[in-house]
């Protein structure tokens, strides 16, 4: 019998909160553009490193999964991403992409079972921006996410073990969150980005922690470093039709940017 499922993303709902809140605190500033008024263009093309934790199950098959940070790459079998954002002094629209094939395992009855899993993850995130101050954006979108994932667990505990289960699932999540970007000297930018959502319409619950540093080396170029950590939890049918993936997918995030 593997391990019973403990939830994880509830443990984080609470500090995503509250960090979403503390930027309300953060003083206005002017907003720092050579293009103040118009439309302003900005794609990004980035990769993100995928460290995973938590549990996946289909039907009877579990799987716990516990890749840590220093195996961050060696997850990430594939990725493909990119972001579009477009945005005036009031409005902002902003489309983001991701392509990831995941391979994660971990262990289960003291470990004599191993778990392992893999999974195929396309994610699409649309937001309208709404500025609040010259620094903080109200955020309200979707989030739409499609897995195709296998599992397998071996090993002996007790008896021979040889379990396997593949399964696709999707869902659309409404989302609402916050935005804080401030500069950092000539040609420097911070930015933090905070959402969460599903509200048991499409997930049971998912958020995203997302922040990055921009260093401009031109008026149209320049690259981003930061850190993304998205987490779901995810139910649906029952029996052999049973899914239920609880994951946080976290890692460091390196792009380029072209503003226009």
């Amino acid at each position: 019998m593997l391990a019973g499922h403990r939830p994880r993303s509830s443990l984080y709902s609470s500090a995503l909160l509250a960090a979403l809140a503390s930027c309300l605190l953060v003083p206005s500033a002017a907003h720092a553009d050579d293009s103040a008024g118009g439309w302003r263009n900005t794609v990004v093309i980035y990769g993100m490193g995928a460290a995973i934790d938590g549990t996946a199950q289909i039907g009877p098959v579990t799987v716990p999964v516990d890749v840590g940070i220093s195996d961050v790459f060696d997850a990430l079998e594939f990725g493909a991403m990119a972001a579009w954002r477009i945005e005036n002094d009031t409005w902002s629209f902003t489309a983001d992409t991701t392509f990831m094939g995941l391979g994660g395992s971990g262990t289960t009855e003291g470990g004599l079972l191993r778990g392992e899993m893999d999974v195929d993850q396309f994610t699409l995130m649309g937001t309208a921006g709404r500025r609040l101050t010259d620094r903080l954006e109200l955020l309200f979108g979707f989030a739409y996410v499609d897995l195709s994932t296998d599992l397998k667990v071996s090993g002996t505990a007790g008896e021979v073990v040889d379990q396997q289960a593949s399964a696709d699932a999707d869902w659309i999540d409404p989302t609402i969150g916050l935005r804080y970007s401030a500069p950092l000297g000539d040609a420097w930018r911070l930015n933090l980005r905070g959402d969460i959502g599903g509200f048991g319409i499409g997930s049971d619950f998912m958020w995203q922690a997302l922040a990055t540093a921009q260093w401009r080396f031109s008026d149209t170029a320049g690259v981003i470093f930061g850190y993304r950590a998205i987490g779901f939890d995810y139910e649906q049918g029952k029996d052999q039709n049973y899914q239920h993936y609880d994951l946080i997918e976290q890692g460091p995030v390196v792009g380029v940017t072209i503003s226009f």
